[in-house]
C-alpha cells in the first residue's frame, strides 16, 4: 500500500471528548471568520524567495487551511485564485455551513469547506504547497497539537510551506495569571453568553480595583484593561476554553524537527532582525545568542516579551538552499508596496524622511531614492518592482547609482517598511470609465454582509454607501448609470441624500450629490484594494 492510498488516521477515542466539547463552544459562540493577510500564500512564498528558496507556484497551488471557523481566511484566497485548489476543516459544524453558504453564493468551484479533525487528515489528502494553521496549535490537546505538525510533515508539496501560530512563552506568563482567574471566577457557568458577561463584569470591576502601586497590580490592570477591548468571542475562546497551552519557541522548533519540519522564518520577517529593538537589545542579543539563529529568536521572546509568533514552517529534506543572510538583490525577484508620508526630516542638506504607515522611518539625502519611494507610494495599495523604482529613477544602468535604491529598500524591507509578494498585486482605478468591484466584495454585500476581504487579504467594513455602490460596480456601468442606480438604492432604501442636514429635493441638485458621493467613495474603494484592475 503506498502512502497515497493509505486510509486517512482516525481520531482517537481519548481526545474524542474534548475535540466534542471545542465544537460544541465554536458552534455556540462562533469566532470572527476574516482575512489574516500575513497567511497569504503570495507573501508566504515572497519570504522563501528571499531566503533563495523556489517556492510552488501560487495561482496553481494546493491549499490547506487547519481551523478555517467560517472560511474568512481561505474563501477569499479561493476567489482571488481562481485556479488554485483550497481544503478548509474545521470542526464547528456551524461555521463550516457559514462558510459554505458563502462560498456557493459566488459559485466558487475551487473550494472545499469540511467539518473534519485534523487528526483525520492523512498523507492521502496531500500533497500541499502551502498550508495555513492560524489560532489553533496552542488552543488544542497534545495529540492534535502533534497531528497539526504531523500533517503539515507528511502532507506538504516537496518545496511547499507551512505556517502555524501559537501563543509565546514567556511572555505569555501574565496572560496565564488572567486566564486562570476568569475561568476561576466563571466555572460554575455553563452557558456561553451568560459565562462572557460574568467575565465582563469581573474584568471592569478588578481592572478599576487591584493595586496601582505593585509591578503585579500594573501587570494584571494593563492586560485586563486590554481585554476589556476585545470581542466577547475573542474573550471566551482565549481566555475561557479548557485549552490554551503557550510554549516556548525552543519547545516548538523541537516538536517540529521531530517529525521532520524545520523553522525558516516569521511571517512578520522584520521581527526577526535585532536592530528593529534598538542598540540595548541588539547588543545583548549578539551576545546571548553568538549569531545561532534559534537561540537568536528564544533569546527575542525572553527580552521583549512576545506572546504571539506565525511560524514558517519547511520540509528539513529542503533546508538545503535556504540562504539566512537576507541580500537587498532578492527584492529584485519580487512585487512590493508600502505605504508613506512625508515627515519633517532632520536638517540635513536634502534629506527627506518618509514615514511608514506603522510609524517606521526612513530618512535618505539621495534623489534617486526620493523618486523611487514617491513612485512606490503613488502606486499604492499596489505592487511594483524594484525593477521598475530603478528605472522610474532614472537609473536603468547598473552599478552604484542604481545599488542606492536597492540597499534603501533593503534597509525598508529590515525595518518592516515594505509589503512584499511573490505575483503583481494590481488595482483598479477610480477614474476607469466603468469601474468594477472585485467579485468577491460584490458577492458578499448581495449576500447582506457589510465587510469583505480586499486584494490585499485585509478585512475592509463598508459604509452604508459603500454598501449600496459596490454591488452596481459590475464594470457596465459609466458615471450617469451609477448615478441613477444609486439613487434608486437609496430611494429602496427610505433613505435621502442631505446637505448640511437638509434633503436634498430638486433632481439635479440631487444628481450632483450623487455623483460627488460616487467619486469619494470610488476613491476610498481603491485606496482599499477593493477594485478590480483591466485584465487587458
Amino acid at each position: 500500500m503506498t502512502s497515497s492510498d493509505a486510509p486517512a488516521p482516525a481520531t482517537l477515542p481519548e481526545i474524542a471528548p474534548a475535540l466534542a466539547r471545542t465544537a460544541s463552544h465554536y458552534d455556540a459562540v462562533p469566532y470572527e471568520s476574516y482575512p489574516f493577510p500575513l497567511t497569504h500564500p503570495a507573501r508566504l512564498a515572497a519570504i522563501g524567495r528571499l531566503f533563495d528558496l523556489t517556492p510552488p507556484p501560487i495561482r496553481t497551488a494546493r491549499i490547506l487551511e487547519i481551523g478555517c471557523a467560517a472560511g474568512g481566511n481561505i474563501i477569499p484566497l479561493a476567489a482571488q485564485l481562481p485556479d488554485a485548489t483550497c481544503l478548509g476543516i474545521d470542526l464547528s459544524g456551524v461555521q463550516v455551513e457559514q462558510g459554505q453558504r458563502r462560498a456557493a453564493g459566488m459559485d466558487l468551484r475551487n473550494i472545499t469547506l469540511r467539518r473534519q479533525s485534523v487528526t483525520e487528515i492523512g498523507s492521502r489528502d496531500g500533497p500541499f504547497d502551502y498550508i495555513i494553521c492560524h489560532g489553533v496549535y496552542s488552543w488544542v490537546p497534545a495529540t492534535v497539537r502533534e497531528a497539526i505538525l504531523r500533517v503539515c510533515a507528511e502532507c506538504l508539496s516537496d518545496n511547499g510551506m507551512a505556517v502555524v501560530s501559537y501563543n509565546v512563552m514567556p511572555g505569555w506568563h501574565v496572560k496565564l495569571v488572567v486566564r486562570d482567574s476568569l475561568i476561576a471566577h466563571a466555572a460554575h457557568i455553563q452557558d456561553p453568553s451568560q459565562k462572557t458577561a460574568e467575565t465582563r463584569r469581573f474584568i471592569n470591576l478588578v481592572k478599576d480595583s487591584v493595586s496601582k502601586q505593585s509591578p503585579y497590580g500594573n501587570a494584571l490592570r494593563t492586560e485586563l484593561e486590554d481585554l476589556a477591548e476585545q470581542r466577547d468571542d475573542y474573550v471566551m475562546h482565549e481566555f475561557l476554553e479548557e485549552e490554551n497551552t503557550p510554549c516556548t519557541f525552543t519547545a516548538f522548533v523541537q516538536a517540529a524537527a521531530r517529525v521532520g519540519l524545520s523553522y525558516l522564518g516569521d511571517t512578520l520577517l522584520h521581527s526577526m532582525i535585532a536592530e528593529s529593538y534598538g542598540e540595548e537589545i541588539a547588543s545583548a542579543l549578539q551576545l546571548l545568542s553568538a549569531n545561532r539563529l534559534l537561540a537568536h529568536e528564544q533569546y527575542l521572546d525572553i527580552l521583549t516579551g512576545r506572546t504571539f509568533r506565525r511560524s514558517i514552517l519547511i520540509r528539513t529534506t529542503t533546508m538545503g538552499p535556504v540562504q539566512r543572510a537576507l541580500n537587498p538583490a532578492r527584492l529584485m525577484d519580487l512585487h512590493i508596496a508600502g505605504q508613506f508620508t512625508e515627515a519633517p526630516a532632520p536638517e540635513v542638506s536634502g534629506a527627506r524622511t518618509f514615514r511608514h504607515r506603522a510609524g517606521r522611518m526612513l530618512t535618505t539625502a539621495s534623489p534617486n531614492v526620493h523618486v523611487a519611494l514617491e513612485r512606490l507610494a503613488a502606486r499604492y495599495p499596489g505592487t511594483v518592482t524594484p525593477a521598475e523604482l530603478i528605472r522610474t529613477a532614472g537609473l536603468e544602468e547598473p552599478g552604484s547609482r542604481s545599488a542606492i535604491v536597492i540597499d534603501a529598500l533593503g534597509e525598508m524591507m529590515n525595518a518592516g517598511m515594505l509589503d512584499f509578494y511573490i505575483d503583481p498585486l494590481r488595482v483598479g482605478s477610480a477614474s476607469a470609465p466603468r469601474p468594477t468591484a472585485i467579485a468577491l466584495a460584490r458577492a458578499d454585500i448581495a449576500q447582506g454582509a457589510a465587510s469583505t476581504a480586499s486584494l490585499r487579504h485585509e478585512q475592509v467594513s463598508l459604509d452604508i454607501g459603500g454598501q449600496l455602490l459596490v454591488p452596481l460596480l459590475d464594470g457596465t456601468r459609466d458615471r450617469e448609470a451609477l448615478c441613477t442606480g444609486l439613487l434608486q438604492a437609496i430611494a429602496d432604501r427610505g433613505m435621502q441624500l442631505k446637505r448640511d442636514g437638509e434633503p436634498i429635493t430638486r433632481h439635479d441638485e440631487q444628481r450632483a450629490a450623487a455623483l460627488q458621493l460616487i467619486e469619494a467613495l470610488l476613491k476610498s474603494l481603491e485606496s482599499r484594494a477593493l477594485l478590480q484592475a483591466d485584465s487587458a
